[in-house]
């Protein structure tokens, strides 16, 4: 369910994508789940390496796990990177044992989470990437959608901390 407390940030770059993700990373607790959502192209992985590097986990490992289905991330906590995209039934990713990720010490993003929706736990993030015009320019369209109490509360605080970096790093040219 959404609760209705969305937030979207537009992200100019790679840099800011990953800027935006390393901010979240550094929020999330263990046991959140994140889905990324938006086409090929949209940057689900890019932000999957800055999330990675926000939890102290090294991005240059991060890479789609589309024929691995999953990656495993060591770190504190580590980072579980699901990919649902060459499901062809939720079935097949309900034989990977999600909950046992999700329930468990971890960090989990599930890239192509609206195909597994219904194997989602209830209070998890979606993040919405979508490539949109602007100008002369294509920027990032990044929407961060809670579902259920606690996500909500990360998007409160990833707003205001994005609201407070961007405040320190003074206007932009």
């Amino acid at each position: 369910m959404d609760t209705g407390h969305r937030w979207a940030v537009v992200a100019r770059s790679e840099a800011e994508t990953q800027q935006v993700a390393r901010l979240l990373g550094r929020l999330v607790a263990p046991g959140t789940v994140i889905t990324l959502t938006g086409p090929l192209g949209a940057g689900k992985t890019s932000f999957t390496r800055g999330l990675a590097q926000g939890l102290g986990i090294d991005a240059s490992l991060v890479s789609s796990p589309t024929f691995t289905l999953i990656h495993e991330y060591p770190g504190d906590p580590p980072l579980y990177h699901f990919d649902a995209y060459r499901l062809d039934d939720p079935g097949e990713f309900v034989e990977l044992g999600p909950e046992e990720y999700f329930d468990g010490r971890g960090v989990c993003v599930v890239e192509w989470g609206e195909r597994v929706r219904a194997q989602l736990p209830p209070d998890h993030l979606e993040v919405c990437l979508e490539l949109v015009e602007e100008g002369a320019a294509t920027v990032r369209l990044i929407t961060f959608v809670p579902h259920g109490p606690q996500t909500e509360q990360l998007v409160a605080a990833l707003r205001r901390a994005w609201e407070e970096e961007r405040a320190d790093a003074g206007p932009r040219s």
